[in-house]
């Protein structure tokens, strides 16, 4: 499963393929929101790896629009190499920004908007998860947990990730994190 959602990453690192096709469709748009909503309620599906790497390649092949990654909360999970769950829930974060474009275009400029979005739809799948197996706890995720229900999460966002809001870092997840 991880070899799998490696070799998806890895498109990140292939910007040369954004330019072999045309624009996404509002058909490929409206799956890309589909398919993150599923894997937010159903990460560990049969069918969770077909979906992860569609929607890879979908977001790094289309031109028309860029999920920026920074660094902030989440890199615990690109640098855990012992949790069978981390990059799941890491990935989850950039299909959830895509998804959060294509479902508030006039916000896809807004990078706390789109970033908090993708932690949030990290949130869901991380707890779609805990109720699968309840010892994949991280401690990151549940303090992440806590501000989202203090209703602060956003806050933290724009405290940690300052650095993405001033333009300071963007493009794909780093390597390593695959």
């Amino acid at each position: 499963m991880i070899r799998t959602l490696a070799a998806a990453l890895a498109l990140f690192c292939v910007p040369a393929l954004a330019s072999a096709r045309g624009p996404s469709t509002a058909a490929e748009r409206a799956r890309a929101v589909e398919l993150t909503r599923k894997l937010e309620r159903q990460p560990l599906a049969r069918s969770s790896n077909q979906d992860r790497a569609w929607l890879l390649q979908f977001i790094v092949e289309a031109p028309d629009f860029e999920v920026k990654g920074c660094s902030g909360p989440l890199d615990a999970l690109a640098k855990d190499e012992e949790g069978p769950y981390a990059r799941i829930l890491y990935v989850q974060s950039v299909f959830g920004m895509a998804a959060f474009m294509f479902e508030n275009p006039k916000k896809a400029d807004d990078w706390a908007s789109v970033q908090t979005a993708g932690i949030e739809s990290t949130l869901r799948a991380y707890q779609a998860i805990l109720k699968a197996d309840p010892d994949a706890r991280w401690k990151e995720l549940d303090r992440l947990v806590a501000a989202k229900s203090g209703g602060k999460l956003r806050k933290l966002v724009e405290k940690e990730m300052a650095a993405c809001g001033r333009g300071e870092e963007g493009g794909a997840p780093p390597a390593d994190a695959i």
